[in-house]
C-alpha cells in the first residue's frame, strides 16, 4: 500500500468508531416539554428541519402526553408562546359525522369534526377526543348563534325535557333530553363542557354556543341525556 494511503487510512480509523457509536442526545421531558419538539425535529434529518415545515405527528403527541401528564397529577408545567408556537396543526378536509335535529327550535343540519373555524363556518362540530353522541361518556358539539348558518341561534329556548335527536354515520338517530342550560363565563367554558359525567356508563350530549348573540363573553351550555326527563310523562328512562 503506498505511503501517501496509509497516512490518509490512520486518522479515518480513529475517527470512525466515534461516529458510529455517536448517538443523538435523549431528551429529558421531564425538565421541558420542548425537548421533546427538539429531539423529534433532530431525528427527522437537515432536509426536514426548514421553518415552513410542521412537526411529525410524534411530536404532536409526545408534546401532548407531556402536558396531560402533570396537569393529572395537580400541578401545571408552563409552556412560553414560542414552544406552543413549534406545535402547529392544519385542520384537513371537511368529514361530515352525522346530523342533529332539534324539534323544538326546527334544526336539521349535518355536523362535522373538530371546532376549528373551517369547520363551524359550515355548521355545527364535534369536539374530539369527547364520545360519538349515542356511545358512553359525553358528546359535545359546537356551534355559532348568528353568524355562520346560525345553527345554535335559539339554544335559550330549549326548555329541559325538549329532545334532541343526533346521528352518527348511517345509524339510527340517538335521542337526548334536554337537562338544563347553564350561561359560563369565556375561561370556564373548556373545563365546564368537558367535565365527565358521574355515571361513566350514561350516554350524555352537551351542545354551546357563544352567548350573548356576537359577544363571545359567555358560552350557552345545554346538557342533555338519554335518560333526561320526558315532558310528557314526567318521567325519566333511556329513550
Amino acid at each position: 500500500m503506498p505511503s501517501w494511503a496509509l497516512a490518509l487510512l490512520v486518522p479515518v480509523c480513529a475517527v470512525a468508531p466515534w461516529l458510529l457509536s455517536s448517538q443523538a442526545p435523549v431528551a429529558d421531558p421531564s425538565a421541558d416539554p420542548s425537548a421533546v419538539i427538539k429531539q423529534a425535529v433532530a431525528a427527522q434529518g437537515p432536509q426536514k428541519r426548514r421553518a415552513d415545515l410542521p412537526p411529525s405527528a410524534a411530536a404532536v403527541q409526545a408534546l401532548s402526553r407531556e402536558l396531560a401528564d402533570p396537569a393529572g397529577q395537580g400541578y401545571d408545567k408552563p409552556v412560553s408562546t414560542k414552544q406552543a408556537a413549534a406545535v402547529r396543526t392544519t385542520p384537513g378536509k371537511y368529514q361530515k359525522v352525522g346530523r342533529i335535529q332539534i324539534p323544538r327550535i326546527g334544526l336539521d343540519v349535518p355536523y362535522g369534526e373538530g371546532v376549528h373555524e373551517s369547520v363551524l363556518e359550515r355548521g355545527p362540530g364535534h369536539w374530539p377526543g369527547t364520545a360519538l353522541p349515542g356511545d358512553e361518556g359525553t358528546a359535545v358539539l359546537s356551534g355559532h348563534r348568528n353568524t355562520h348558518t346560525a345553527p345554535f341561534k335559539y339554544l335559550n329556548v330549549l326548555r329541559p325535557g325538549d329532545k334532541i335527536l343526533v346521528t352518527v354515520g348511517k345509524h339510527k338517530p340517538t335521542t337526548f333530553r334536554v337537562l338544563d342550560t347553564t350561561i359560563v363565563p369565556e375561561a370556564k367554558y373548556p373545563a365546564f363542557v368537558l367535565k365527565p359525567a358521574k355515571d361513566p356508563e350514561s350516554r350524555n350530549l352537551t351542545v354551546f354556543a357563544c352567548h350573548p348573540e356576537g359577544h363571545p363573553i359567555f358560552r350557552i351550555v345545554v346538557r342533555a341525556s338519554t335518560t333526561g326527563p320526558d315532558k310528557s310523562t314526567g318521567t325519566t328512562g333511556r329513550r
